[in-house]
């Protein structure tokens, strides 16, 4: 009898021993990996994007005895990343909003800068002209006081020259960026598609763990993404990502990714648009996008690029009409009927593009222009539905003319000072981009080589009567544009005063921006970020903890010993 009530009490020796031994050994393996995980941290506590981690540990189940229940230790939850979803969104979002605002305020900054400057702005070049007619009116009949007035005649019209050039530079440049931004965004979609494969993938894995290092790598990703433009995000069930752009268009769906090509421009070949291109569809988004530096390119290019050209043009054109049609009412130093002083580029400046989704069957659009002193500083579009045409002006997106049909051509709309004229047939959903005056600056020149043919006197008086160069020296206070509103010098400060406006508002937008953003990254580093000191205090604490696990094996372990030492007496 006392022999089985000794066998009881050893087994029950051995249970106590066994399960203690199985505490210690699950503690040693929680605080071993939350050693490593600490470990983790610290090492990358510089990498970019990284968002430290924690382990959560759980209770498990315990044994239920005749007394009660009795705990078994500790197992490991998830390993799982700090990261706070709302708060990555608004960084992703401030991104894409400060590096749209930055990008337009450095471009735009540069035309500010070209128009400004006291050694390419026009406003001097404009002052020296008229200048050197006034010397020719306060004696006409010096040579030398004419060779001055062709010379800067002739330095007007190259600054007119230089200026279209830099715009047509920054144009260049604007297109080879959104080439190669569309590169880097078809790019990190192709990455963000493969990384949501090996996060599926990983989360599928027995143990439930999520990956974590891949959806760093995935959020980092969709950071280097908007700073390029606006992306949204929406999460699938099985762990993917789905990205869109623009006014929805899927970028990555699942394991799918489309792409972004740079292509020729609907209207024009020399300004780029930009194709999205899918498994299924292909069309443009060029002015879909905003957000990130694509979106400022595009902004810079409608709002600032296109608006100053158009106004440096549309300043040449007046100029080259009024100046002429003065100057050929008077008689040169010969006695000759003055001709054209400056090259007539009312003929040769307005242009009509058709749109490449035009039917190959339809005519051509012409423009000519009526009236210089209407001219708009401005592209418009000409759109036919199928029964009537409507007339918008880009600058200010303003319908300027509607209901007319291919039977009131030529059309004259003169709010506009130009006259549209129809050659062929149209069909349903053609588009024409009409531009009265965007390379005027590019066309000006000076007509007369000989400064004896500049018409200085009223026409019939003799060769030393000023009252013709009187005249045209007048022109240079005179309101000759903006139907009687703006001056030549006038209307080249309402040109830089646009675009200046323009710089300082995106460099206070960009500002803005840059501490809202700065204040969105502060919040994630605060919440995912790693602390040194923390990690450090976490390292003591697991190593206790370790250590005291190991203690509580070495108690399993003498229990053991001392029950097969009584077993073996």
């Amino acid at each position: 009898m006392n022999d089985g009530l000794a066998d009881t009490a050893r087994s029950l020796d051995k249970t106590m021993a066994s399960d203690l031994l199985s505490i210690g050994i699950s503690g040693l393996g929680a605080y071993q990996r939350s050693l490593a995980v600490a470990g983790h941290n610290i090492t990358n506590v510089n990498t970019e994007g990284y968002n430290r981690q924690t382990v959560d540990m759980v209770t498990r189940e315990p044994s239920a005895l005749g007394v009660g229940f009795v705990g078994n230790g500790v197992e490991l939850g998830n390993v799982r990343r700090v990261y706070d979803q709302f708060l990555g969104n608004e960084v992703t979002l401030r991104r894409a909003t400060y590096n749209q605002a930055d990008t337009l305020h450095n471009m735009a900054a540069r035309v500010d800068g070209v128009l400004a400057s006291e050694s390419s702005s026009l406003s001097p070049s404009i002052q020296a002209f008229f200048n050197a007619i006034q010397d020719v009116s306060n004696n006409p009949t010096s040579a030398p006081a004419r060779e001055v007035l062709l010379t800067e005649a002739g330095t007007l019209s190259n600054r007119f020259a230089a200026l279209d050039n830099e715009f047509v530079r920054l144009r260049d440049s604007v297109n080879a960026q959104m080439d190669v931004m569309t590169a880097d965004i078809s790019g990190i979609a192709a990455n963000i598609a493969e990384l949501n494969r090996d996060i599926v993938v990983a989360g599928a894995n027995p143990t439930g763990q999520p990956p974590n290092d891949l959806l760093d790598k995935r959020d980092q990703q969709i950071g280097k993404l908007a700073e390029l433009v606006s992306v949204r995000t929406v999460a699938a069930d099985d762990g993917a990502l789905n990205v869109f752009i623009g006014n929805g268009q899927s970028l990555v769906l699942g394991f799918d990714a489309a792409s972004l090509q740079g292509a020729t421009g609907e209207f024009d070949p020399g300004e780029r648009g930009i194709t999205f291109v899918s498994s299924t569809a292909s069309f443009d988004i060029t002015n879909q996008l905003s957000g990130g530096k694509l979106g400022g390119l595009v902004d810079f290019r409608r709002n600032v690029l296109n608006p100053a050209q158009d106004g440096l043009g549309r300043i040449a054109v007046a100029l080259s009409t009024s100046f002429n049609a003065q100057h050929r009412l008077g008689d040169d130093l010969n006695g000759n009927p003055g001709g054209d002083f400056f090259t007539p580029i009312v003929g040769s400046t307005p242009t009509a593009l058709s749109s490449a989704r035009n039917n190959p069957a339809s005519g051509s659009l012409a423009v000519t222009i009526d009236d210089s002193t209407r001219l708009q500083a401005s592209d418009y579009r000409l759109d036919y539905d199928g029964s009537s045409f409507s007339l918008l002006r880009l600058a200010d997106n303003t319908l300027v003319d509607s209901g007319f049909t291919v039977t009131d051509f030529p059309r004259t709309v003169g709010s506009e000072g130009v006259t549209l004229s129809l050659s062929g047939s149209v069909a349903a959903g053609d588009s024409f981009l009409v531009r009265p005056v965007r390379s005027g600056a590019r066309d000006l020149g000076v007509a007369i080589t000989d400064g004896s043919a500049f018409a200085a006197a009223a026409s019939g008086n003799a060769a030393g009567d000023n009252s013709n160069a009187l005249a045209l020296a007048a022109q240079q206070t005179q309101k000759l544009l903006g139907n009687g509103t703006e001056t030549y010098q006038s209307a080249y400060g309402k040109v830089m005063a646009g675009v200046g406006v323009k710089t300082r508002e995106a460099e206070t937008n960009s500002r803005a921006q840059q501490a809202l953003l700065n204040h969105a990254e502060e919040s994630v580093s605060a919440v995912s970020g790693v602390n040194l000191d923390e990690e450090a205090a976490n390292l003591l604490r697991y190593q206790q903890a370790y250590a005291a696990a190991a203690q509580v094996v070495k108690v399993a372990d003498t229990l053991f010993q001392t029950l097969l030492n009584a077993a073996g007496r």
